[in-house]
């Protein structure tokens, strides 16, 4: 038998051949996710045919019911081809081969990882919205589709480039992967009706337009605590090129991870300006590690800053972290213990400061993404912002910011007096 489907020319080669990986990202209304979940009915199909027996799993990061996962899209895309509507048994809750031989499961990874550990034969996964799904979910998943010429089909519009899956798919890809971007311009049957959402969200989301159209990352994120600051900071070109002062001392604040990432910004208080003239992170090493790293960089200290809760000592060593840097070579002398205030008084303190800083851009991009990401915590129960920071990837930079903000003690009281910019320049 053979049969015709009709996909976006620019997939065609995404489908052709064989391959363990077939990818998908991009902006909205490219078509991708109705043509990916219309080809895995036809790869059911053929697989079907062929006698093989088996699950494909359709799965996404949350999924607290069937109405949030792909079920309506493949049930609409099986509908739409006669012969694969013949092929499919499709209920309310199920889709299933006639014959018996390929059933659809529908799970949320975020909540169902050691489930998917034990599924039998899944010789499909299809993970749609993929940008929200954890390193550790992806550990577990992939390993779990072991069939002999199973697949794992990926689509979703990026966010971040620190998402795990941007990294294992994009910075890092797999050999034997298909990738391809996808945004609205590659759909030959875009919609009227998106069109006019497009060019209404390019007059009046500008910020929002690349990402949600055209498949970039979203650079300002919504709910986020420094968007108008970041913002400035780009369109008077404060964030570029800031060199290294060697006349004056270099501050250096700390985010002290336990169990986590650690994160330091490395800044020179010039006048009335802050210069942001570096950024640090890493996670799974110990306190030795960043005193290389301070030793490494060749600057000269002025200040160390930590948080008001270095001086904690450890059940083990009886010793603080405080105690165990000044053992290290941290001069005991030049170190500023932060203030404890309340959360809500650090952020304004970092606003209050963002507007004298200027970043460098190649240096601090890690921590400049941090800030423009910083954002409130949703909640989707409430359908609102809670007034708390959501603690995630962007929280360890944007927390030692807020510790330079607040813990600098500058020996020139000059430095805090607000400058007055254009885009033009200083006024």
């Amino acid at each position: 038998m053979k049969a015709e489907i009709e996909l976006p020319p620019k997939l065609v080669p995404v489908f052709e051949g064989e391959a363990r990986y077939r990818i998908a990202y991009g902006g909205r209304g490219s078509g991708k996710t109705r043509s990916f979940a219309l080809m895995t009915a036809v790869k059911g199909y053929q697989w079907g045919m062929e006698g093989l027996k088996g699950q494909i799993l359709c799965g996404r990061e949350f999924m607290n019911s069937l109405n949030d996962s792909s079920l309506e899209e493949i049930k609409s895309a099986i509908a739409s081809v006669p012969w694969l509507a013949d092929y499919y048994e499709c209920g309310e809750k199920y889709i299933r081969s006639r014959d018996g031989n390929i059933t659809y499961t529908f799970a949320g990874l975020r909540r169902s990882l050691e489930s998917i550990k034990s599924k039998a034969r899944i010789l499909l996964a299809f993970v749609d919205e993929a940008e929200q799904v954890s390193g550790k979910a992806w550990q577990v998943l992939l390993p779990s589709v072991r069939e002999v010429n199973s697949e794992v089909w990926i689509t979703y519009n990026p966010e971040s480039k620190y998402s795990a899956t941007h990294e294992r798919f994009r910075a890092n890809p797999p050999k034997d992967a298909k990738i391809v971007q996808m945004n609205y311009t590659d759909n030959p049957w875009f919609p009227d009706v998106l069109e006019q959402t497009r060019l209404e969200d390019k007059e009046k989301r500008p910020d929002q337009y690349e990402h949600i159209w055209l498949g970039g990352f979203q650079i300002f994120s919504e709910g986020s605590y420094y968007a108008s600051e970041m913002r400035r900071a780009r369109e008077e070109d404060r964030i570029t090129k800031v060199r290294y002062d060697r006349g004056k001392g270099v501050v250096v604040a700390f985010d002290l991870g336990v169990g986590d990432s650690t994160a330091l910004w490395f800044a020179q208080f010039i006048g009335t300006e802050v210069h942001l003239i570096d950024y640090y992170e890493a996670s799974g090493v110990g306190l030795d590690h960043y005193v290389k790293v301070l030793q490494d960089k060749g600057y000269i200290y002025d200040q160390y800053i930590f948080p008001h809760d270095i001086r904690v000592r450890e059940l083990g060593s009886g010793k603080s972290r405080l105690e165990t840097l000044q053992g290290m070579g941290i001069h005991a002398d030049k170190t500023e213990i932060c203030p404890q205030l309340l959360i809500e008084d650090g952020i304004q303190k970092v606003r209050e400061m963002l507007d004298k800083c200027f970043f460098d851009e190649e240096k601090c991009e890690r921590g400049i993404d941090c800030l423009l990401n910083y954002s409130k915590k949703w909640d989707d129960s409430g359908a609102t912002w809670r007034m708390r920071p959501d603690h995630n990837w962007a929280s360890h930079g944007a927390d030692s910011f807020r510790y330079l903000a607040v813990g600098y003690q500058p020996y020139n009281e000059s430095w805090d007096k607000p400058i007055r910019r254009n885009l033009q320049g200083v006024v």
